[in-house]
């Protein structure tokens, strides 16, 4: 008997109907004629379980993202991979013996077990993560990090006992549906308009600024040049815009009253 590469192999026997405690690895393993027995192989390599939109990749033909709804009440379209391997530890072998017998109907075939039991398991823990932040967030890079992570985090909990192991949960892309993008590009200008009357406020209150730097300026100039004017100048502002004619000599001269500097 040769158990594939990657696989570990239980003995089940017909007639008993009992597992064989001794697990077969990978290689060549010695089967006795006529024993009854059946050979169960349970990978345990990395396996990827992937859910897209492209009809051409993943475990389904057709539009297989994840429908998933966030808080704001958005529907969003999810394209992920589950990456996981099942453990076995050599020095607890009952552990692997123990997952078959909890799914033993579905182990005749793995891909039956991976459908019926991991599939909806994997879908459920990214419907429950993106479910709790609103959709401007869940969309971001950081959104999606923090939905793989709460989503890792949620199957491992469930897996781990059964000896399951989630090693990577990657959100790959998200397709907003059209009510959807309507309602980001509504909330995209909103914020663009508030932006540009901010940047007018501040533009407004620089102009301001200026008029009443320049006022006093104006005035500070005003201020230097009154302090600058001694008697003698303003006596000769004054003077200068008499209108005085030519007199003969000894004629008196008249100076009109409050002109008398």
């Amino acid at each position: 008997m040769i158990v594939a590469p990657g696989n570990v192999a239980l003995m089940i026997n017909h007639y008993s109907g009992k597992v064989d405690p001794h697990v077969r690895h990978a290689g060549w393993n010695a089967q006795p004629p006529f024993s009854g027995n059946e050979v169960i192989e349970i990978p345990t390599y990395l396996r990827t379980y992937t859910m897209v939109k492209d009809s051409h990749e993943g475990a389904h033909q057709g539009d297989d993202s994840v429908a998933v709804q966030t808080l704001s009440s958005n529907t969003l379209n999810v394209d992920c991979s589950i990456t996981y391997h099942i453990n076995f530890d050599s020095h607890n072998p009952q552990k692997i013996i123990t997952l078959y017998q909890k799914y033993r109907s579905e182990f005749d075939d793995f891909d039956d077990f991976e459908e019926h039991q991991l599939r909806p398991a994997f879908r459920q823990a990214i419907v429950d993560a993106f479910g709790l932040n609103n959709t401007d967030v869940a969309m971001t890079g950081a959104g999606k990090r923090a939905a793989a992570a709460y989503a890792l985090n949620q199957l491992n909990t469930r897996f781990n006992p059964d000896s399951i192991m989630i090693d990577e949960v990657r959100i790959r892309t998200i397709y907003p549906d059209a009510q959807t993008v309507q309602t980001l590009m509504s909330r995209l200008q909103a914020q663009q308009n508030l932006r540009i009357a901010q940047l007018n406020m501040e533009l407004q209150a620089i102009n301001n600024q200026k008029a009443i730097l320049k006022a006093q300026a104006d005035a500070q100039a005003a201020k230097i040049r009154a302090a600058s004017l001694t008697p003698r100048l303003v006596a000769y502002h004054h003077i200068k815009d008499w209108n005085i004619e030519v007199v003969p000599s000894g004629s008196i001269v008249n100076i009109p009253p409050g002109d008398t500097q």
